[in-house]
């Protein structure tokens, strides 16, 4: 089915969608440090930021937004050809013809090898947007008491990327106290990122695929 995830997950849309996210973990970090491939720092934030607009995510919009702060993304152009397709893949979720069709544009205007690399930077993005919110969603629920409101789905998403989250929270609070720096310091602060990001998502990641008989 054509079902989009929202702000945050359901069963199905849970399911559906990190078969995906297990399989863009290669061109995601591919984005930061793979030649030819590689976009600048700026670049890779604006796209993060860009698709944090759209559900945003608080988590994320502290990570991201100092990370583009310290890269030099302060003034983002969203009408460069990466922000306006992370605007459409936000809008469409990362499936249908309009987000393909917003592909081929970028495609056409950055190369094909680059174009790939935005698009699993918006594949991450979706995948962090949408579990922090979700995490929220469901520690909203434990902290208001709403226990018969609380699913299975909600239980795991505490127990099992809750702990990520915190550190990124506890991350996002160092970070707005250093200054702006190197484009190689950028880099490796957000391939180093992606490591943990790798540990949660990929076992998960890898039954979804099961389950889904290997449909990404």
């Amino acid at each position: 089915d054509d079902e989009k995830i929202g702000k945050i997950y359901t069963a199905k849309t849970f399911t559906k969608y990190h078969t995906r996210f297990a399989a863009m973990l290669p061109g995601y970090i591919a984005a930061y440090i793979f030649p030819g491939r590689a976009l600048a720092p700026a670049v890779i934030e604006s796209v993060m930021v860009t698709m944090n607009s759209n559900n945003t995510c608080t988590y994320c919009k502290g990570l991201h937004g100092e990370l583009a702060r310290m890269a030099g993304a302060d003034n983002i152009d969203k009408n460069s050809p990466p922000l306006v397709y992370a605007t459409k893949f936000a809008e469409e979720a990362g499936r249908g013809e309009e987000e393909r069709a917003a592909f081929v544009v970028l495609e056409e205007a950055i190369g094909s090898a680059k174009a790939a690399s935005v698009h699993y930077l918006c594949w991450a993005m979706l995948w962090g947007k949408t579990t922090g919110n979700s995490i929220n969603n469901a520690r909203t629920k434990v902290m208001g008491g709403k226990i018969r409101a609380i699913s299975g789905l909600d239980v795991f998403l505490l127990l099992w990327y809750g702990p990520l989250f915190l550190v990124i929270y506890l991350l996002n609070l160092v970070l707005a106290r250093m200054p702006p720096v190197a484009g190689f310091i950028s880099t490796t602060i957000g391939a180093v990122l992606w490591l943990p990001q790798v540990l949660f998502i990929l076992p998960v990641g890898i039954l979804c695929i099961v389950l889904h008989c290997g449909v990404v």
